[in-house]
């Protein structure tokens, strides 16, 4: 059986809070995902499909993931 974990790698993205900084409003409008806060970080939620997209342009603006 699959375990939990690998769903959520495949459904999120969680990043520490000052990282994403001023891009917030511009993700929640380039990418159909949800953003919650956290204490210190940062949840983009998505589907298994729209999650790569967002990793995929995290990483080619700078991003650490």
């Amino acid at each position: 059986m699959v375990s939990a974990s690998v769903f959520r790698d495949h459904t999120q993205i969680v990043l520490p809070k000052k990282e994403v900084g001023d891009n917030r409003d511009y993700l929640e409008r380039k990418f159909r995902i949800t953003i919650t806060e956290e204490k210190d970080a940062v949840r983009l939620i998505g589907s298994p499909c729209e999650i790569p997209k967002v990793r995929t342009w995290l990483i080619s603006h700078g991003f650490t993931i």
